[in-house]
């Protein structure tokens, strides 16, 4: 004869075989950790797409002696285009859509400020610097650099797509020691829910074998167990993801700005705390929100499982 076996009368009493304090604290830990990794993982992605995108639609040109005449002239001969000029007028060549833009005194100044101090009255003769953002998916003429470097002597050309491939490769190693941590963080979930759950059942062993004999099932038994450590797994991974947002917040709003950087300003400037929401990426969010669900699902799955073998081993009553 079966029983009907339901709620805290069937003796089993898991809030006291499985208690609050310990698991709970467990999985908030290790869902902290697993926030920032995902973050972490989220942000290099980000970054990495965005700056191996412009890196790779980005071209400098260095042009040295920039307001000398391009040609030697007399004095009664009129002055002919200045090596900067003669510089732009071959970038007329560009592909449509195209951006230059040249340095101006002040901007070339803040650039060279953290090597040469206050450069407004440096005594060193400074290049011409040229930036060129090309469209997405286009490229500098194949013959362009040797046009210029035998228009204009001297003029150098930086090519910065090979920029794009280190940061592709940094990104890489960065998702791969993320997904390393995740699944050690995963797996050490699964070591400490298991282990609750044998000492869980250890402490109700008598019980257990008494309910056997009365007809209730191995899955009954499993199942109040699991249910147990998936409340637990997902009350602490909700309160260790909500935990893991403020370090979050922070280190987001610091590090927004180096995705921010326009072609014409070099200036870092923090975003407001309140527009932050706005710039958080999605898929971050999205990983956040089912962070407390997948704990639940390996407490509970894992607790089946240990429960249900654990269970095979357990003599009946006769």
């Amino acid at each position: 004869m079966i029983l009907p076996f339901s709620g805290r009368k069937d003796g089993l009493s898991v809030s006291e075989a499985l208690p609050d304090r310990s698991l709970f604290a467990l999985v908030a830990m290790m869902s902290f950790l697993a926030a920032l990794t995902l973050a972490g993982a989220t942000g290099a992605r980000a970054l990495s797409a965005r700056w191996a995108g412009g890196a790779a639609q980005l071209v400098t040109v260095q042009v040295p002696d920039p307001d000398q005449p391009l040609t030697p002239t007399s004095k009664k001969e009129p002055a002919g285009p200045t090596r900067a000029e003669a510089v732009l007028a071959d970038l007329n060549t560009l592909p449509p859509g195209s951006v230059m833009h040249r340095l101006d005194k002040e901007e070339l100044a803040r650039l060279l400020e953290p090597w040469l101090g206050e450069a407004d009255n440096s005594a060193l003769p400074l290049p011409a610097i040229i930036r060129i953002r090309l469209p997405d998916n286009a490229q500098l003429p194949n013959d362009l650099e040797q046009t210029l470097t035998a228009h204009v002597p001297g003029t150098i050309v930086e090519h910065n797509a090979s920029w794009g491939e280190r940061l592709r490769a940094l990104a890489n190693s960065l998702l791969a020691c993320a997904g390393l941590a995740l699944l050690t963080v995963g797996g050490i979930a699964t070591l400490v829910t298991g282990l609750a759950t044998r000492a869980g059942l250890s402490t109700r062993r008598d019980i257990i074998k008494i309910l056997h004999g009365l007809g209730a099932s191995d899955g009954y038994i499993a199942g109040r167990f699991a249910w147990r450590t998936a409340m637990l797994g997902l009350g602490g991974s909700l309160a260790g993801t909500v935990l893991a947002m403020v370090p979050l917040l922070v280190l987001f709003r610091m590090a927004a700005p180096f995705a921010n950087i326009s072609l014409q300003s070099d200036t870092l400037l923090l975003p407001a705390w309140h527009t932050l929401q706005s710039l958080l990426p999605t898929d971050m969010l999205v990983a956040f929100a089912a962070l407390p669900s997948v704990a639940a699902f390996i407490c509970w799955f894992t607790t089946q499982r240990h429960a249900l073998l654990w269970l095979r081993t357990l003599p009946y009553l006769p």
